[in-house]
């Protein structure tokens, strides 16, 4: 282990560590190539390092081109964050080599195991799924061989727990292999194998890299050869000989022993990233893996979304479900934050400064929990200068009750990705459903489009069984004796994005018929109904009606003794009233004025003056116009 701060530079699991906010780390990519640069130039700093040396050390039995060194010592900047000038960390030395000159030092291993919680920094509300997987890798070390699938929604935290739970176990087991490899979303197929590959490429390039290699050799010679920058010629044209005619079968029992004998010396923790994305050929992998019988101190984590795992013909998916009923591997599926938990997230990530009050509130009602989503929300409101740092504290610059927060652009793209993936049909369903609301039917719907109800309901289902953008949230019974399936969204923020898709001429209209159908199934409407009424009518610039229910909607809050809430409503009607004929407007804002008055006066606000003296104006204002009215009426007449 080497530290070059804020470095830190781990050999043995080929990782490269920097130090971040609240003491949390963050892992920064580094291919294996440029990672053995950096590692030999680290193990030598202060001193020069040739061209010619660092080809002998990284591309060893290797007819290389010298222009390869400095390809990779750029990669090896970037990833420092270095420039070649006024280099913090490796100087060039014209036409002789490198030379590494930040102070390195090489920190002790002794100490107690860092425990689960005090490593955790920002990663708050895993600890039970932190503690199943150290308990997971304490049975692999026993030799019972672990299968583990961390599931949840994108930005949920996948990604964070398993590099937690990575960075723990190197700094806790001595004698731990870590190898990570990364499914990629293929749009023109996918290479089969490729996440086992691409771990077997970081075992290679290690510090035990001739063990490795020696093993891949004596039992899984299919897979030394995909390998060829670590083969002689000879030895490579020898193999593929050997392996003519190789079968798919060969092929697994050959890796399944590899990893078996490399365990023997040592656990061996892999790790695969996004397997919604996995091949064929690598399911096939994992499956051999967890059903072999042979004892191994082995562990496979994988993280991957139930979404897309839900997929009609996903690979993963009967496997899974096979696995999962035979006992042979387990789910860590993670949950949203709870808004106490998404509270201490955001003080780590805001720099352990105090919150102001009602933001993390806010925040978590907006994403609901998503750590992704709430972050880049906040980043949406620092850009927007709804919120800023001032003398190390944040500041909210505009009212809570005043923040009216969109869908930011990064994660708009990325449910508009996933959207696309769809079909035109499935996106139409889901774009009339963001009309109704976040809770939709087909009874609502199928009057108002040209969607059959059944159709409908199909598609939903569908959708709800894959997770995909909705789930099923029950059956409903309208008063009128209609009864239908009923789903909602999974988050609020996918129906944002699939109502703003909409044109706004067509979404108003689309709320007028909702507002009718709804008035329709509820012939005397129930205290559930109204402010849905009242909000697609607003939506629909059908303003007697929005008003109407508006006063319905206050009526029952002050049924419920929730007296602000009706406040607000009524406020909210004196402001449609403006766009009311003068003919109605005037008396309508009185009788609004009326109840608002009453109602302030029933809780001892002192609004209520202001409310009365308004009343008593506009009351003066209609006599007056009566009056008037009165006096030019017979001359009109005559």
């Amino acid at each position: 282990m080497k530290e070059f701060p804020p470095f830190r530079l781990d050999a043995r699991n080929q990782c490269l560590w920097r130090a971040g906010r609240m003491e949390r780390e963050e892992r920064i990519l580094v291919a294996p190539k440029a990672f053995a640069v950096l590692e030999h130039l680290v193990e030598r700093a202060g001193r020069l390092v040739t061209h010619q040396e660092l080809l002998e050390a990284v591309w060893p039995d290797s007819v290389v081109e010298p222009q390869a060194v400095k390809k990779r010592i750029l990669d090896v900047r970037n990833a420092l964050g270095d420039r070649p000038k006024n280099s913090m960390f490796i100087e060039t030395v014209p036409k002789r080599g490198y030379r590494f000159i930040a102070p390195v030092s090489e920190p002790t291993a002794s100490g107690p195991p860092v425990s689960v919680r005090a490593a955790q920094g920002t990663l708050v509300g895993r600890d039970r799924a932190l503690t199943e997987l150290h308990g997971g890798l304490q049975q692999a070390t026993r030799g019972e061989r672990q299968i583990v699938f961390i599931t949840g929604e994108a930005g949920i935290g996948k990604t964070a727990l398993a590099d937690e739970f990575r960075r723990q176990g190197a700094s806790t087991a001595l004698s731990l292999r870590i190898a990570t490899g990364q499914c990629v979303e293929g749009y023109g197929g996918k290479e089969p194998y490729y996440p086992m590959l691409d771990a077997l490429g970081r075992l290679c390039a290690g510090p035990q890299a001739a063990s490795i290699v020696r093993i891949l050799a004596a039992q899984a010679p299919t897979w030394l050869v995909q390998f060829p920058a670590l083969l002689k010629r000879e030895h490579r044209e020898m193999l593929q000989r050997e392996i003519l005619g190789i079968t798919r079968e060969r092929m697994l029992r050959e890796i399944c022993e590899a990893l078996e004998t490399v365990t023997a010396e040592c656990p061996l923790l892999l790790v695969f990233e996004d397997l919604q994305w996995v091949d064929h050929s690598t399911v096939d992998l994992v499956s051999a893996l967890a059903r072999r019988q042979v004892p191994a101190k082995l562990m496979l984590v994988a993280t991957c979304r139930p979404l897309d795992l839900e997929s009609r013909d996903h690979p993963l998916k009967a496997l899974t479900q096979d696995l999962l009923v035979r006992r042979l591997c387990r789910e860590i599926a993670l949950a949203p934050l709870t808004e106490a938990e998404a509270g201490e997230y955001l003080a780590g990530r805001l720099s352990g400064t105090s919150l102001p009050q009602g933001l993390s509130a806010l925040l978590h009602r907006h994403s609901e929990g998503n750590p992704l989503f709430m972050v880049a929300t906040l980043d949406h409101m620092t850009k927007r200068a709804l919120i800023s740092q001032e003398n190390g504290s944040w500041q909210l610059q505009v009212p809570l009750a005043q923040i009216e927060l969109a869908v930011p652009d990064d994660l708009r793209r990325m449910i508009e990705a996933q959207l696309e993936r769809l079909s035109a049909e499935e996106r139409r369903v889901l774009e009339l459903a963001s009309i109704v609301g976040a809770s939709f039917s087909a009874a609502v719907i199928n009057s108002v489009a040209d969607v059959d109800a059944q159709t409908f309901e199909d598609l939903c289902e569908d959708l709800s069984r894959r997770r995909q953008i909705v789930r099923r949230a029950g059956t409903h019974h309208f008063p009128d004796g209609t009864t239908s399936e009923r789903y909602e969204f999974v988050h609020a923020l996918y129906r944002r994005v699939l109502y703003d898709r909409l044109p706004p001429r067509r979404t108003a209209r689309l709320h007028r018929r909702i507002g009718e159908r709804l008035q329709a199934l509820h012939p005397q409407p129930t205290d559930e109904v109204v402010p849905e009424l009242a909000h697609h009518f607003e939506a629909a610039a059908d303003w007697p009606r929005a008003v109407e229910y508006l006063q319905l909607a206050a009526d029952i809050a002050r049924r419920r003794f929730a007296h602000p809430q009706a406040d607000s409503l009524l406020q909210r009607a004196l402001q449609l009233v403006s766009n009311l004929p003068e003919a109605h407007r005037v008396p309508m804002k009185l009788e609004l004025l009326a109840k608002l008055s009453a109602d302030r006066a029933a809780v001892a606000d002192v609004r209520a003056i202001e409310t009365d003296e308004a009343l008593a104006a506009g009351a003066k204002f209609r006599f007056s116009s009566e009056v008037v009215s009165a006096d030019i009426a017979p001359e009109v007449t005559a």
